[in-house]
Order: C-alpha cells, then sequence, then structure tokens
C-alpha cells in the first residue's frame, strides 16, 4: 500500500467525499452476524462512520498520518495506525472486515492471508466502492483527470485500466472462495466548488503547488460550466460491494 498517496489531501477527502447508502450498511449487518468489524485502509472514516450506525465495535486500520488525524474525530472507534497487509490485530478478533474505496492499494494476496488470520470463524470480507456511471459530466471528468494525471498517462500507456475497473471481474470470480455482490444505484447533486473539490480529492489528481494544478483547475471549472443548470449538475452513482469468504 502507497502510505503517503493522500498526504496533503485530507481535508478535500472528508469534505467532498461521498458517503454511502443506508442500505448497503443494512445488507452487511444482516449478511456479517457479528459484533466486531475492522475498516480496513479507513481514511478519514467516511465508511468508518456508516458502520457506527449499527452497534458493531469498530476498529479503523489507517496508515496515512493526514488521514488517521481525520479519524480522531470519531467517537467510540479504535483507531490503529497500520498497513492493510499486516494489521497488528489479534487472530480471529473480527467477523466482518471491510475495505471501502482502498482494496486497489493493497498487496491482494498479502491482504487474502491477514484477513483469514484476523477473520473469526466464518467472517467476512466487504470490498466496496462508490462510482459514477461513465456518461456525460463524468466522462469529460475522466478525460480531463487522465490529460492531466502523470500517474494515470502512465497507466494508460502501459494499458492498464484498474483506475476505471477497480478489479471487477477479479473481485467476483477470482479473489474468494465464495462472494455475493450487491449493487445499488443513486446520483449526486454537485456545485461547482463540490465537483472541483472531489475531483482534487482524487490521489491522482494534481496538488496545489504543481505544475499541472492551475491549469487541470481552470479545465474542470469550465467542465462544469458546460453542464450545469442553476447552479448545479446531477451525475448517476453506483455502489457496489462484494461480500465473499475465503
Amino acid at each position: 500500500m502507497n502510505e503517503q498517496k493522500f498526504t496533503g489531501k485530507a481535508d478535500l477527502y472528508e469534505k467532498y467525499r461521498p458517503s454511502y447508502p443506508d442500505g448497503l450498511i443494512d445488507y452487511l449487518y444482516d449478511n456479517a452476524r457479528c459484533d466486531r468489524v475492522a475498516d480496513i485502509g479507513a481514511g478519514t472514516g467516511k465508511f468508518t462512520r456508516c458502520l457506527m450506525k449499527k452497534p458493531w465495535k469498530v476498529t479503523a486500520v489507517e496508515p496515512n498520518a493526514d488521514m488517521r488525524g481525520k479519524l480522531a474525530a470519531i467517537e467510540g472507534i479504535t483507531v490503529v495506525n497500520a498497513p492493510a497487509e499486516n494489521t497488528g490485530l489479534a487472530d480471529k478478533s473480527v467477523g466482518l472486515v471491510t475495505a471501502a474505496q482502498a482494496f486497489h492499494w493493497f498487496d491482494r494476496e498479502k491482504f487474502a492471508a491477514e484477513c483469514k488470520r484476523i477473520l473469526a470463524d466464518g467472517g467476512k470480507l466487504a470490498v466496496v466502492w462508490n462510482g459514477f456511471v461513465e456518461e456525460g459530466l463524468a466522462a469529460r471528468q475522466t478525460e480531463l483527470c487522465e490529460k492531466y494525471s502523470i500517474e494515470l498517462q502512465i497507466k494508460k500507456a502501459a494499458g492498464d485500466d484498474s483506475y476505471k475497473s477497480e478489479s471487477d471481474e477479479f473481485l467476483r470470480n477470482e479473489y474468494f472462495k465464495s462472494v455475493e455482490v450487491a449493487e445499488y444505484s443513486g446520483e449526486r447533486v454537485f456545485d461547482r466548488e463540490s465537483f472541483i473539490g472531489e475531483t482534487l480529492s482524487r490521489s491522482y489528481a494534481p496538488k496545489h503547488g504543481e505544475p499541472h494544478y492551475e491549469p487541470f483547475a481552470e479545465e474542470l471549472n469550465a467542465l462544469f460550466s458546460e453542464f450545469e443548470s442553476g447552479g448545479t449538475a446531477v451525475v448517476k452513482t453506483t455502489t457496489i460491494c462484494y461480500l465473499g469468504s475465503f
């Protein structure tokens, strides 16, 4: 896991990244049937806060200091400074492991081994993604990210589109012994500030002070103007959860 990817982006991430559907949390609570959860790669706690809506005892594991600083504001959780592949949690200590918007940062095989170690018998891993339907404004947003992000340019040249697919086929067919997939559709209403802020919160987006930052922000602003109506623009969203056992 690259532990410094979001250094300097915690405020943007916390302010502009979305939460997760209540229906997903109900689904996990009904299916996991446990009392202890470990949220791995918890970031600023976007998903951790959702987990706190249920009577779970929640541990949030996050190696990035900036992101972990936001976790400290969440009452009732235990915060651990550790990578996903070596959490330091006790053997068979949790019934559910969650990884929301974070799985692509992990070493897949080492993370699987760590899950097998810390999960109680019958325990499960939930890999969760929030995403946009790639059409209209969202599709053009991706094009701009590819234009200005050196990281995405390198990946695209190498034929690596994992930043788009988020390993769907792998999670459905290879990673787990058995898996269930739950999907939730919705929409997000952006104003100009939140659209630009959400884009800049992405790990690969240029940071303030970097060479591509100003032209990137200017084109994002122009793009929003192209699609907005009455100061807002609507983007279709999808949330997908792979709930599996090893």
